[in-house]
């Protein structure tokens, strides 16, 4: 997992600064120029026979299209996706920046204050799409990020941290509905400083699993979710399990900007056949900013249930948060 350790690296700049005014200055600003920097998707048009160019490659915008005729392009690192991340879902790959307020938690030794930092995003490598219908087709992604937590009451110790990767197959049929197939990767470790303070020692905690979902957009303001995870390779069978399954719910509601800036709410369930099926919730609203290849939300979390570093899985936790998420 040498892959993800620059990214905690990178994200270990003062933390103290995400609770001083100058990042929500900042939060704000960067805001505003995303908004401003945003073009519309949308498919070249397929050129007349006086227009035509004897290279079948275009660029759309900031993306290049290769027409493979009967109104079908091949877009090389497409913006968006097909298949959105869930909003309230505490364990997706992205980037995220939470201050953490414990009610309770079962990890031993730790504080009621936390720090959350997320680093990574789904990337988008491929995707085969009708002309005149852009926001459907089939899109091949790459999933890499990690997740850590920090405990500002010890000296902000690293607790731990999950790296995570894998490979999705995503498809949109319709504007209505949207699938994903594909292996994702987890693994798990605990922080250096916080072994070094309790002993806690390593479990190990590894999980391949080949996960596969469905979205329904219901309506313009509100979309369901269900997902189905099976582990088909454990790093210890006596411990770990295979089933996982989730779901949840989400609404918004536009506010300015040709509705790009709207609120929103959003709840998730999830559960785990090596947790006894017990239901974790998590639920989160805020403000949402869409843009072509990113949504950015700054909102307040309330989380029971699995911790969001796997190697206190048997563990649980209760907490409210203020965080900003950034989805690419």
């Amino acid at each position: 997992m040498t892959l993800t350790k620059p990214l905690l690296l990178a994200g270990l700049f003062r933390l103290q600064a995400w609770r001083g005014h100058a990042v929500a200055l900042i939060i704000f600003f960067l805001t505003l120029v995303s908004l401003g920097g945003e073009r519309l998707q949308a498919a070249e048009p397929v050129p007349s026979e006086t227009a035509r160019v004897e290279s079948n490659a275009a660029k759309t915008d900031d993306q290049i299209a290769l027409r493979l005729g009967r109104g079908y392009s091949l877009l090389v690192f497409p913006a968006g996706d097909l298949y959105p991340a869930y909003a309230a879902d505490p364990y997706r790959v992205g980037f995220g920046f939470q201050e953490v307020w414990i009610n309770s938690s079962t990890i031993a030794n730790t504080g009621k204050k936390r720090f959350l930092l997320k680093g990574g995003a789904t990337l988008g490598v491929l995707r085969l799409q009708p002309d005149d219908q852009p926001g459907r087709g089939v899109q091949f992604d790459i999933v890499a990020g990690s997740d850590a937590q920090f405990d500002i009451d010890h000296g902000e110790d690293v607790i731990g941290w999950d790296g995570n990767y894998g490979l999705l197959l995503t498809a949109a049929p319709s504007e209505d509905f949207a699938f994903k197939l594909g292996p994702v990767h987890t693994s798990a470790h605990v922080g250096d400083e916080f072994a070094e303070r309790t002993g806690r020692k390593r479990i190990g905690y590894t999980r391949l699993e080949l996960v596969s979902g469905v979205l329904w957009k219901i309506s313009s303001k509100w979309k369901t979710y269900a997902e189905y995870g099976w582990g088909y390779s454990l790093s210890d069978e006596a411990l770990l399990k295979p089933g996982r399954i989730q779901g949840g719910l989400e609404f918004e509601y536009p506010l300015l900007w040709q509705d790009r800036l709207r609120w929103y709410s959003a709840v998730d369930l999830s559960a785990m056949e090596e947790r006894n099926w017990r239901v974790d919730t998590n639920v989160q609203a805020g403000l949402a900013v869409h843009n072509v290849r990113s949504t950015w939300r700054l909102g307040v979390e309330y989380h029971h249930g699995r911790p969001t570093i796997s190697e206190f899985f048997q563990d649980n936790e209760s907490y409210w948060s203020a965080g900003l998420w950034i989805d690419f």
